[in-house]
């Protein structure tokens, strides 16, 4: 029986193929065709009547799923809790079945970070596989609990998450935390982590090291650049995912990241919330809430249709904050009946200001409240936390309030250049 009919999946090879001297883990064999990972990541193909192995040390595991499958490690003397909710960042390929699975092992995650395991003691805690798109405010408020509980005999939270509605998640965790006594870093990635170019590794060491510090806030993770230069921290409530597929597809709106952390060290802007001496949190959300985009084509009827059995309803109008003027009666009987209508807008860079045309005066006479510079998911999520935590007579007012950085008194438009810190 030849070498190569002999293979297990995960086995360490060396190979000779044509001038070319070539290292890797064996995947599989299909008809004449050996595939292999190589040590950078890619996968080939080689005819295997063309090559010689040189070498072949067995491993006896499935390639994307190395390490020894351990919840803890580490030996400093900084205790981090790892929540894995799911996502990009904690799944990789089990090439035996061709599907994604989920990364359970710690040894995986930090093999690829010097020092980190001699500096951190690091444990996991696995709250589900989750999709992102599938994460409800049921799940913001259980998931804010596991990070309360495990604040009180922590250093620091970092909860992986799937980037498509981290912002939302971590935004509801930013108004449940009042005060808290750690870091609660979210951190996500584009490309997974067995692939080459994945932004993986690298935010995941990000997140590391600024939830070690004194930072009391909610904080997103990611790339900075679309190169591996560094990570950037945004402020949850100042964040929004702006590309699909590009690794900093993350800014922080409207302003600069919080922080920034390279292998030469981790820095803050002035300005953040430091961590406290004891935790202020509530679980409480209401989520009979709506958010609406504004079209040409949206009329009264389907914005009462949207808008009934709800508490709240968040408009995305355009511009300065404006929607058809039809649609201004049902807004004022919505208003009466005690349901909030509000307004942010859909350029997301920029503020409301509904002073400056006929149409922003009629929508307020109507019972509109702008919302200013806040983002509208942002604006989604602090509706449901101020409805549940709040009198109804308080509404507008603290609405208006910038309860944990959510509204720019102030907009930085250097944004628009690469990068961001």
């Amino acid at each position: 029986m030849k070498l190569e009919d002999q293979l297990d999946q995960g086995d360490l090879l060396e190979i000779k193929y044509g001038n070319s001297l070539l290292k890797g883990m064996y995947i599989s064999k299909e008809k004449d065709l050996l595939i292999i990972k190589l040590e950078n990541g890619y996968n080939l193909s080689l005819p295997s009547s063309s090559i010689e192995i040189l070498s072949h040390v067995s491993q006896k595991r499935p390639v994307g799923l190395s390490g020894n499958g351990s919840s803890k490690i580490g030996k400093g003397k900084t205790h981090i809790t790892i929540i894995t909710t799911g996502g990009t960042i904690a799944s990789r390929v089990d090439y035996s079945t061709g599907a994604v699975k989920p990364v359970k092992d710690l040894e995986f995650l930090t093999s690829s970070i010097p020092g980190i395991t001699e500096r951190f003691n690091l444990k996991l805690s696995e709250y589900g596989e989750i999709l992102s798109e599938n994460m409800t405010p049921e799940n913001w408020i259980s998931l804010g609990r596991s990070a309360r509980d495990f604040m009180k005999k922590s250093d620091g939270i970092i909860i992986t998450h799937g980037t498509d509605t981290m912002s939302y998640t971590s935004s509801a965790l930013a108004f449940m935390f009042e005060r808290q006594t750690t870091p609660v870093v979210f951190v996500g990635s584009q490309r997974s982590s067995d692939r080459p170019s994945s932004d993986a590794f690298l935010n995941f060491r990000g997140a590391i090291e600024f939830s070690s510090t004194d930072f009391g806030e909610v904080g997103i993770a990611m790339h900075e650049t679309i190169s591996d230069t560094g990570i950037a921290l945004h402020r949850s409530v100042r964040s929004r995912k702006m590309h699909t597929s590009r690794r900093d597809a993350f800014r922080t709106i409207g302003s600069m990241p919080v922080g920034y952390s390279d292998p030469k060290g981790t820095v803050f802007r002035e300005g953040y919330r430091k961590i406290a001496d004891e935790i202020s949190f509530s679980d409480r959300l209401d989520s009979k809430v709506a958010l609406i985009y504004f079209s040409p084509t949206l009329s009264s009827e389907d914005l009462e249709n949207v808008i009934a059995g709800r508490h709240a309803a968040i408009i995305m109008g355009t511009g300065l904050g404006h929607v058809n003027t039809d649609l201004a009666e049902t807004i004022r009987k919505s208003s009466r009946d005690g349901i909030k209508i509000m307004m942010t807008s859909q350029c997301i860079n920029g503020s409301v200001n509904m002073n400056v045309y006929s149409t922003g005066r009629i929508l307020k006479d109507a019972g509109v409240i702008p919302m200013g510079s806040i983002l509208p998911e942002v604006a989604y999520v602090k509706a449901m936390y101020v409805l549940a935590n709040y009198p109804s007579e308080e509404f507008e007012k603290r609405m208006q309030e910038n309860l944990r950085g959510e509204i720019l008194e102030r907009e930085i438009s250097s944004q628009f250049n690469e990068g961001g810190f």
